[in-house]
C-alpha cells in the first residue's frame, strides 16, 4: 500500500503515479485524475459530438470504468493518451447506436408514408391503440419493461438503465428491438386488416 498523501503532494505527482496510487486504494488520487482531466476531456467529447449532455455523458462512462476497472487498465503510453481514446471510442460508439436508432426511426416513418392512407381512415384510433398495447403486452418481459419506461413516462435512457440496473447500450437496444417488432406486428396487423 502507498504511503498516505497529502492533497497538496497529489497535485505533485505525474499521471500515472496517480493512477497507481488509485490502484492501490487511495481514493484522493482519483478523485486528482477527475480534477485533471475532466475538462479537457469534455471538451474533447463535445468537439466531437456537439451535444453537451450526451459529451458529459462520455466523460462520465470514461472515470466510471477507471473507478472499476482500474487494475485492468494497461497503459502503453502516457495516461492522457489512454484517456482522450477511451473518450474517441465511446463518442464512436454513441454515434453509432444514434445512427442505427435514427434508422429505424426513419424506416417506421418511410412505412408509414407507404402506407394506404384510405386503409388507415378506415382503421379507427382505438382500434390501433388496442392492437398496439396488444402487441406491446406480448414483448418479452424485460424488453416490454424497458420500451414502457422509455414511452409512457419519457425516461432517458440512462435514467432507465439507472432504475433497472442494465447498462445504457442494453437499454438502447431492447428499445430498438421493441420498435422493429411492434412496427412489424402494426404492418402484418395492417395487412390482414
Amino acid at each position: 500500500m502507498y504511503q498516505s498523501l497529502y492533497p497538496g503532494q497529489l497535485s505533485e505527482l505525474h499521471d500515472e503515479a496517480l493512477l497507481e496510487h488509485f490502484r492501490q486504494g487511495h481514493v484522493p488520487a482519483f478523485e486528482e485524475l477527475y480534477k485533471r482531466f475532466w475538462a479537457a476531456l469534455y471538451l474533447h467529447a463535445y468537439r466531437l459530438l456537439e451535444h453537451e449532455q450526451d459529451a458529459q455523458d462520455v466523460v462520465q462512462e470514461v472515470f466510471t470504468a477507471i473507478w472499476t476497472k482500474a487494475g485492468d487498465i494497461e497503459l502503453t503510453g502516457s495516461l492522457a493518451a489512454y484517456l482522450y481514446v477511451a473518450v474517441r471510442n465511446r463518442v464512436l460508439n454513441l454515434v453509432a447506436r444514434k445512427r442505427t436508432y435514427r434508422q429505424h426511426l426513419d424506416s417506421l416513418q418511410q412505412f408509414m408514408a407507404e402506407t394506404d392512407h384510405s386503409l388507415l381512415q378506415h382503421l379507427s384510433e382505438k382500434e390501433m391503440a388496442a392492437q398496439i398495447e396488444l402487441e406491446i403486452s406480448r414483448l418479452p418481459p424485460r424488453m416490454r419493461e424497458v420500451f414502457e419506461l422509455s414511452r409512457k413516462t419519457a425516461l432517458s435512457h440512462r435514467e432507465i438503465a439507472s432504475r433497472l440496473q442494465l447498462s445504457q447500450e442494453t437499454v438502447k437496444k431492447q428499445i430498438s428491438n421493441a420498435i422493429r417488432t411492434l412496427r412489424q406486428k402494426v404492418s402484418h396487423y395492417l395487412f390482414l386488416f
